[in-house]
């Protein structure tokens, strides 16, 4: 919820005036006065300085120098702070929505509960940043630096973050729906319980990324890096995962119904209780792969090799198991009421007719 702007104080600085100089800006702070808007400070240094809940709205600050300012309940919004040195500011609860941010540095600076929304953020350096609770809705953080910042419950949904470094990020209970991630980099990044329903993850890196309950519904992951993620009960239905890399990925519990995974490999993967209800996992390879106790009912299993699968109770209810490989998998107390096996190849060798 958008904060109003505070009223005008006795003797407030013109607004029409051209130019405003750090001092003056300072003398009039501590006098009272709180409401400098469209002033022009550009390279003005303000490093250090405490003007909290000050007014900068629409305030050109590029190039400035703000580092380990308090700016904590500031209203920025619409100010130009493009390529300014906002490294360690306070900004708790600032209002920057609109904001120009793109090459600012805001390394180890405090944004939790700030409001972006609309911001401009791209190429920025936000590493160790803490934006916990903060709204980045359609915010542009393209090729933006986010290393090991604190995103824990922020809203990005329908936020650019396409190229964006948000290795050792961390991100659980976000809001990433409809966000656009395409070739980012989340290696190790936490995700537990984020939501990134809908979001553009293609060619994206979510090697060893933490993901334990993330919603990645209706999501388009081809060509996408979840080697060594944890996606364990994740929600992956109705997801493209075709030609994505899924060594070592924990997929046990996840939800994976509707899903496409023609082609993918799977073999002697950890799928314990996972849902496949209706997923296409025609030719697909799980030889080797535990699916006990999994829901493949109604699944495509065309072709499939499933040499060795562990299927015990395992729901096969029909399933298209047509041409399929079952070659010493384990079925017992599997449910294939209704599966066709036309031309699948029985644990015991034998080819059904």
């Amino acid at each position: 919820m958008l904060k109003s702007v505070p009223p005008m104080t006795a003797n407030p600085i013109a607004t029409t005036k051209p130019t405003l100089t750090a001092q003056q800006l300072l003398d009039s702070y501590a006098s009272g006065s709180r409401y400098f808007t469209q002033a022009n400070m550009m390279g003005a240094d303000l490093s250090g300085v405490n003007l909290s809940g000050v007014c900068l709205s629409g305030v050109r600050l590029s190039k400035g120098d703000l580092q380990g300012a308090n700016l904590s309940g500031a209203y920025l919004s619409g100010a130009s702070l493009s390529g300014a040195n906002l490294s360690g500011a306070n900004l708790r609860g600032a209002d920057l929505t609109g904001a120009h941010l793109n090459w600012a540095n805001l390394s180890g600076a405090d944004l939790t509960g700030a409001d972006l929304t609309g911001a401009d953020i791209s190429g920025a350096n936000l590493s160790n940043a803490i934006l916990q609770g903060a709204n980045l809705g359609g915010t542009y953080l393209i090729g933006a630096h986010l290393t090991g910042a604190d995103l824990r419950e922020a809203n990005l949904s329908q936020a650019s973050l396409s190229k964006a470094d948000l290795a050792g990020a961390k991100m659980g209970a976000a809001n990433l729906v409809l966000a656009k991630l395409k070739q980012a980099n989340l290696t190790l990044a936490e995700l537990d319980g984020a939501n990134l329903a809908g979001a553009m993850l293609k060619e994206a890196n979510f090697s060893k990324a933490q993901m334990h309950k993330a919603n990645l519904s209706k999501v388009d992951l081809t060509d996408t890096d979840l080697s060594g993620a944890n996606l364990s009960k994740a929600d992956l239905s109705h997801t493209d995962l075709r030609s994505a890399d899924l060594q070592g990925t924990n997929l046990s519990g996840a939800d994976l119904s509707g899903a496409d995974l023609s082609g993918v490999d799977l073999s002697q993967k950890l799928l314990t209780g996972a849902k496949f209800s209706g997923a296409d996992l025609c030719l697909a390879n799980l030889s080797g792969a535990y699916l006990v106790q999994a829901s493949l009912d109604g699944a495509n299993l065309m072709g499939a090799n499933l040499t060795g699968a562990h299927l015990i109770t395992t729901n096969l209810a029909d399933a298209n198991l047509s041409g399929a490989n079952l070659t010493r998998a384990n079925l017992v107390q599997a449910n294939l009421r209704g599966a066709c096996l036309q031309g699948t190849i029985a644990p015991n060798g034998k080819v059904h007719p």
